[in-house]
């Protein structure tokens, strides 16, 4: 139990980061999301979805069961960035614009939480892998948070306020993995959905950051995020 509350901490603490950074050094954000990019990658390719095959085969199941989740979790993600993305709610209503949008975001945070409970109810390398995933990935949810709700006339309190409430979704969701009994069945379904949602993450909303940055500071940065990850999983 106790590493999943210092992973819930941690993945508290990249959220707020990531939404206090957009307002403190915009001129930094795409370097640390592209690098960002290259760890939840890494993780979801080079981990995620390798042990969520590992998990089929210890219980005879299906190898395109992974595989197969691994698609459900990237075009759920995508839906559920496509909702945020067409919250039509008229900025001049700052009471309702962006709401739903901001709860999409406070829903796919509980996952994110609920990947590193399921991961530390595998192994605790599997655990800590998952928990370096999502603190990247919880960076990008903090600076959109703020970026999203700005853009839609929230004012800075209300944005902070819906900050602190998705930062600490994932702590929620990290306990909910715990305490519930979970079927081995679940293991492969929940890593190859989570490989899918975390692949979507790097692919479509954080690596493409690249595009504002020259090419000798984008492709390092990429490549560092990858060796960083793939260190953290060697050393688990």
């Amino acid at each position: 139990m106790l590493p999943v509350l210092i992973a819930g901490v941690a993945t508290f603490a990249s959220t707020m980061a990531g939404g206090l950074a957009v307002i403190r050094w915009p001129g930094r954000l795409d370097l640390l999301l592209v690098f960002a990019g290259g760890v939840v990658l890494a993780a979801a390719l080079g981990d995620l979805l390798p042990e969520a095959l590992r998990q089929a085969d210890k219980i005879d199941a299906s190898a395109i069961l992974p595989v197969a989740m691994l698609v459900a979790g990237f075009v759920t993600f995508a839906v559920v960035e496509s909702v945020s993305a067409h919250d039509h709610q008229p900025v001049g209503d700052p009471g309702h614009a962006g709401i739903a949008g901001a709860s999409g975001f406070a829903l796919h945070s509980f996952f994110d939480g609920l990947a590193i409970g399921l991961g530390f109810g595998i192994d605790t390398s599997v655990g800590l892998v998952v928990a370096v995933a999502v603190l990247g990935h919880d960076f990008s949810d903090g600076l959109n948070t703020i970026a999203y709700l700005t853009a839609r006339g929230q004012s800075s309190e209300r944005s902070r306020r819906w900050l602190l409430i998705i930062a600490s979704m994932p702590m929620l969701g990290a306990l909910v993995g715990t305490v519930v009994p979970v079927p081995e069945l679940v293991f492969p379904i929940a890593l190859g959905f989570f490989s899918g949602w975390f692949l979507y993450a790097a692919t479509v909303t954080m690596l493409p950051r690249a595009r504002n940055l020259p090419l000798q500071h984008a492709v390092p940065a990429a490549l560092l995020g990858c060796a960083a990850m793939f260190l953290v999983s060697r050393a688990a």
